[in-house]
C-alpha cells in the first residue's frame, strides 16, 4: 500500500507543477508606464536653432570658419640650428622610455609596449618639429644605448626616480 501511495506522488507532483506556470506577460497596468515611457523616448522635439547656426555647428560643413582650427599653434620650441647631436640626442633620449627589455636566444630586444626593438632598428623621433632618425647600438640588462649620426648615450632601461 505504500508503495501504490510513493508511485502515484512521484507521478502527480511534476504534472501539478508543470500546471502553475508563471506569465511572462506583466499586467496591463504595468505595461501601460513602459509604454508611455518608450512614447516619450521616441517622440522628436522641435529645433529652436537657426539653419545658419546648425551650418554652422556642423563638424561636416567645410565652410565652416571655426576661429580656434583656423589660426596654427605657434610652438613653443628652442631653435636646433647650432645645436650640436650630443645635445639633442641628450635631449630626445629623456623622452625615450623602454617598458622592459628581454632576450630571445642570443638576441636582446628593448619593449615599448608592443613594439619590440633589436639592435640596429631606428626609432623616428619629432623634436622641435624635426624628424630625427634614432638608432639603437646596444642593450645591455639594465641599460640601452642610443645612437644619433656619430653621438652615443647611454640610458638605463627603467629611469631611476
Amino acid at each position: 500500500m505504500k508503495t501504490l501511495y510513493c508511485i502515484s506522488l512521484l507521478t502527480l507532483a511534476p504534472l501539478g507543477l508543470v500546471g502553475q506556470t508563471a506569465s511572462d506577460i506583466p499586467p496591463p497596468q504595468k505595461r501601460a508606464v513602459t509604454l508611455e515611457l518608450a512614447r516619450t523616448f521616441l517622440t522628436t522635439k522641435p529645433i529652436d536653432i537657426s539653419a545658419e547656426e546648425v551650418a554652422r555647428k556642423d563638424p561636416f560643413n567645410p565652410r565652416q570658419q571655426s576661429p580656434e582650427i583656423n589660426q596654427p599653434e605657434k610652438p613653443v620650441a628652442v631653435k636646433t640650428v647650432g645645436m650640436a647631436d650630443r645635445e639633442i640626442l641628450a635631449n630626445i633620449a629623456k623622452g625615450v622610455t623602454p617598458s622592459g627589455m628581454m632576450q630571445l636566444g642570443d638576441t636582446p630586444i628593448l619593449l615599448f609596449g608592443q613594439k619590440k626593438l633589436k639592435v640596429g632598428d631606428s626609432i623616428p623621433i619629432v623634436f622641435q618639429g624635426t624628424t630625427y632618425e634614432v638608432y639603437i647600438g646596444g642593450i645591455e640588462r639594465t641599460s640601452f644605448t642610443l645612437r644619433l649620426n656619430k653621438e652615443e648615450i647611454i640610458r638605463p632601461i627603467k629611469p631611476v626616480n
